[in-house]
């Protein structure tokens, strides 16, 4: 799979480059004529196919090289996890405990724990220092119960207030509007 998607990669990267080519010098293969318009159509395409091209390479890359489990030992085996895990682990449990909405969580391993990184948005009434110590003690408490790896240090970076939803009041809730004099004329 993961070769598949290296020479998706590269396909669409080496397309991408002819396209640009093309459309930059406007010189083309025998038989193909670009001209005007279509040179800055098959310009502006061939940007496309090296962007995706680009964002396929990034994502192949973290696969092969960023991915690699993180291994612990002990008497009775071998445990190997992908970061990948962990990071789904805490993410749902922020967005289920805290109502968090997209965290964006990192980890970093050390030799006997794990680093964590959380970076968040928080919404306006929330209380920063409450925050952040509950969701420092139920990430390492959750990780090390779950996982069995223990957590030396979570790192929270808050990039700012998410704004608050508007609440929607039911239809039948709603009172009608008597400042225009349009509405009916309420007796107590």
């Amino acid at each position: 799979m993961t070769q598949l998607a290296a020479i998706s990669a590269g396909i669409l990267y080496l397309v991408g480059i002819f396209l640009l080519w093309c459309g930059a010098t406007g010189v083309t293969p025998p038989g193909l004529s670009v001209t005007g318009v279509w040179r800055i159509l098959f310009g502006v395409f061939g940007l496309f196919l090296l962007g995706v091209g680009a964002w396929f390479w990034k994502e192949v890359f973290g696969f092969l090289f960023g991915q690699r489990p993180i291994r612990r030992t002990s008497e009775r085996g071998e445990l190997r996890i992908f970061p990948r895990a962990i990071v789904d682990l805490i993410s749902g449990l922020l967005q289920r405990e805290f109502g968090l909405k997209r965290p964006k969580v990192e980890l970093t391993d050390e030799s006997e724990a794990l680093k964590v990184h959380i970076g968040l948005h928080l919404h306006p009434e929330q209380d920063l220092p409450g925050l952040t110590d509950r969701i420092r003690e139920t990430v390492s408490r959750e990780v090390e119960r779950r996982i069995g790896i223990p957590v030396a240090a979570v790192d929270i970076t808050v990039h700012g207030i998410a704004p608050k939803k508007a609440e929607k009041v039911p239809e039948e809730d709603r009172e009608e509007d008597t400042s225009s004099g349009q509405g009916e004329e309420l007796t107590p």
